[in-house]
């Protein structure tokens, strides 16, 4: 019962976000542009939580899995050697190939539409996925709406089920959660098909807790 109620304030205040809130920020000391149907990184935990803890070196090439307004990508990119960035959503897209050339990055971070790993070439191996999966309970009805619903945690089941096959040795997934979403049941999910998950961050507010673990496999 709490959970629902916290997941309908998180949902209302979200909405009221995306339509009253600038359509451009600065974070970690990165400009973004967004519209009301691209996550706003300055107002959502989790964009500033992932992008602080990236870790990268000149030598990774990094995939970032639902990019919104570009964070992880951008962060990622003043240090990997390449970035694919990926995104179900047009807007998305959009915006991120702004952000990423309002940034200079363009020849490293590259921008993709497509339903998870469907829009990369066979045998392309990353050695870090990043991962801010939507995790609310529902149906999304609007494009922007599949930002926020998994409908039975099927979409975090499908990625978890595929990014092996994407992974050089040694590589691993950074996936964040949130304490109302039921992370134990996605961890569980995850052990199933074969992944070991440590806690790497956790970050509370007065919603939610939301937490950083690093996936690899067995």
């Amino acid at each position: 019962m709490f959970a629902g109620l916290r997941q309908a304030v998180s949902v209302w205040l979200i909405g009221k976000i995306q339509k009253l809130g600038p359509h451009k920020v600065q974070v970690l000391g990165k400009t973004y542009e967004i519209s009301r149907d691209v996550f706003n990184p300055k107002f959502y935990f989790t964009s500033g939580l992932m992008a602080k803890h990236i870790e990268v070196t000149p030598e990774d090439d990094v995939l970032d899995m639902g990019t919104g307004s570009g964070i992880q990508a951008i962060t990622a990119g003043q240090k990997a050697r390449k970035v694919i960035a990926v995104d179900i959503s047009f807007e998305s897209v959009k915006f991120a190939m702004k952000n990423v050339l309002a940034n200079e990055l363009e020849n490293t971070v590259s921008v993709l539409q497509g339903d998870l790993f469907s829009p990369l070439n066979p045998g392309h191996k990353f050695s870090v996925i990043l991962f801010t999966p939507p995790y609310f309970d529902g149906t999304p009805k609007t494009v922007f709406e599949h930002s926020l619903y998994d409908p039975e945690k099927e979409l975090a089941r499908r990625f978890l089920r595929e990014a092996g096959e994407y992974l050089k040795p040694g590589g691993y997934v950074q996936m964040v959660y949130s304490s109302i979403a039921g992370p134990e049941r996605v961890l569980k999910m995850a052990e199933e098909l074969g992944w070991k998950s440590a806690l790497t961050a956790r970050q509370k507010t007065l919603v939610e807790e939301f937490f950083i673990y690093r996936l690899t496999l067995d």
